[in-house]
This record gives structure tokens, sequence and C-alpha cells, in this order.
């Protein structure tokens, strides 16, 4: 516990379970040709004009046409052929996404994606466990090829932010949201070659559900809707209940658990790049940067600053990204991903 009186709880050791070794074997993403200006964007605020601003955000991926859905195929269609994985010999089928995906409330984003990729016998399951979906889906899947005693799986992360009452500049503090899917096939075959997994990190604070939980229940209305997704307001009650620092103070502590975790040595020769959530710069550089040596200029803000935060997809989408650049057998990247619940995941991968 520390000064605050937090208390972030470990969830995972800091090595993957025993068995065999797993496997990034490929990765796959969709994200919009769409760009829209974020300056251009802000004018249209002039209440939030400086806040939308002070992001440092330039553009964000925003999708016209397809839905979470379709977004979802093409990433894992790609991420597929890039391992040379067939769908048929997957184990596991995970799909994530934070927001509405567009059809019917019961429908199963992942048994639709089962049907489409053609692999009846995997396991389907829809996750919705906020911003860090994927990277905890991964972390399970991990989990589950261990205990099966090997085999693929597919994880996909998918949202789409337009066309709802959701507001991506500005139903959120510090973030503007952007479009697209990403996703990962784990392999425990092993020849794959990609990123093989050598540690795996998650710390949890529940206390912090509250930042996006509403005062009351409330019953479904066409004029809640823009309330429902108001995620500002949730926040503005929690932090006035637990101080301002509460969320600052416990992303803190857990990410620099995950850094003294995986980076036992403080310094780590080999590693090249970490992935970060794209949140907007002020709350990397208070929340995440100071924690890792070198944060700033190992991140992929270049990147996250053309696209936007993707919901759960930031850290495939990232790696995805970067999969055409040089690297070498022991080069090692970061994943790192947050989000509401409260949860924070550190994957460390080493090239191979």
């Amino acid at each position: 516990m520390n000064a605050l009186g937090l208390s972030p709880v470990p969830l995972s050791a800091q090595q993957v379970p025993t068995g065999p070794a797993l496997t990034l074997a490929g990765t796959g993403s969709y994200l919009p040709d769409t760009r829209m200006d974020v300056a251009e964007a802000a004018k249209r605020y002039p209440d939030d004009h400086d806040r939308i601003l002070a992001t440092g955000y330039a553009t964000v991926a925003a999708e016209e046409t397809l839905y979470p859905a379709d977004m979802a195929l093409i990433a894992a269609e790609r991420a597929l052929a890039t391992a040379g994985v067939k769908p048929s010999d997957l184990r596991l089928l995970m799909v994530t996404g934070i927001h509405r995906h567009g059809h019917k409330r019961l429908w199963s984003p992942a048994s639709w994606l089962q049907s489409k990729l053609g692999c009846p016998r995997a396991l389907p399951l829809t996750v919705n466990q906020g911003c860090n979906a994927q990277m905890l889906g991964l972390e399970v899947a991990a989990r589950y090829l261990g205990g099966l005693g090997g085999g693929p799986a597919l994880v996909v992360a998918t949202d789409r932010f337009g066309g709802s009452s959701f507001d991506r500049f500005t139903a959120d503090y510090g973030i503007v949201y952007g479009d697209g899917a990403a996703a990962a096939v784990l392999t425990t075959d092993p020849d794959a070659t990609g990123w093989r997994i050598a540690a795996c990190h998650t710390v949890s604070d529940p206390g912090l559900e509250g930042l996006h939980r509403a005062d009351e229940p409330a019953p479904e209305r066409p004029d809640l809707l823009a309330a429902e997704h108001d995620v500002r307001s949730a926040k503005r009650r929690f932090l006035s209940e637990h101080g301002m620092n509460r969320l600052r103070e416990a992303t803190r502590a857990a990410v620099g658990e995950i850094s003294r975790t995986l980076l036992p040595a403080g310094v780590d020769p080999r590693l090249c790049r970490i992935v970060y959530p794209n949140l907007g710069l002020k709350l990397l550089e208070e929340n995440y940067f100071p924690e890792f040596p070198g944060g700033a200029d190992a991140s992929l803000w270049a990147f996250g600053r053309t696209v936007g935060h993707l919901g759960s997809g930031d850290q495939i989408a990232g790696l995805d990204h970067i999969a055409d650049e040089a690297f070498a057998p022991g080069d090692r990247l970061l994943l790192l991903g947050a989000g509401a619940g409260f949860s924070w995941t550190g994957m460390l991968v080493e090239r191979v």
C-alpha cells in the first residue's frame, strides 16, 4: 500500500504460464484513410476548444462506412495471413470493443467473425473490459493455450465512435477517440516467427471502477443516450469524492510496478520501443513516460497523435504499424495497456 492508501492488486506473475512458448506470430490492422483535423474540429466547441487542442493530437482516424465487425474481419484476415495460420486451426477467437457494434444488443461479434472466417471449433468470446481489453484478452489467451497444450488464438479489437451520441472530441478528458481495428494471432508453434512473449504482468485497482459508473442506474430512453455516453460526468463525480489525484497516483503506482517487474534492471539495452495507449500527450507525460527509462523517446506518439485513441486496439495497432521496421532477433518491445475497471497490463515481447 502506498502513501495514499492505494493497493493495486497484481493479477499475474512476471512470466506467462509455464508450457509451450507463446508467440505473437502475426498482426493486422484496419485504419480508415479519412483523418479528421483536430484543430479544425476544436473550432466547433468554443467551451472546450483549448482543452481539445491541449491533448496534442493532430488528426484522428474516422471511419465513414464500415462498422466495427467489418473492420474486425479485415484486420483478422490480415493477421492470419501474416502469421500463416489457417482459420480452421484456431482454438480461441476473442473480439473486444468499448463502444456499440451497430447491431442488435444481443448479437455476438465474435460468433459472426467465427462464421465469416470459417473456424467453427474455436471458442468464441466477445469481451467488454474497457480499453485494456485486448491486452487482457492476450493474457487470457496465453493461459488458455497453455492449459490446452497448444494451438493458435486470434484476439481482435475494433471500435467506431461516429454515428452515435458519443462525441469523440468531448466525451472524455484528455483523449480524442479514433476508429479502427487491430488483430493479433497468438500461437504455440515452436517454429513461429514474430514476437515471443517474454513476460506479462497485470495490475488491477477495482476501487477505480466508479470512474465510469453513473450516479444511479437509469432506464434506456432516447433522451438519456447522450448522458449514457458522457464519460466526463462520471469522472467528475468520482474525483470530487475521492480527490483529483486518485487516478493519477494509482496509474503511476501500477505502471511503476509493471516497469519494475518487467524491467527489473531499470534499463534493458534490448528494449527498442514502448507502445503506450494512444492517450493525449499530457496524460502520457504525467502518468506513463516518467516510469520508463527513455519513455517518451521510445514511444509511438508520432503515430498515435495521427489516429487517436483506438479503444482497446492501440497496442496491437501500434505493433502492426512498425511491423516493417528492421528488428534483429533479441530486440524487445513493451506493450502497455490501461482501461476502465481499472486495470493496467504490460507485455514484454522479444523478436524471434
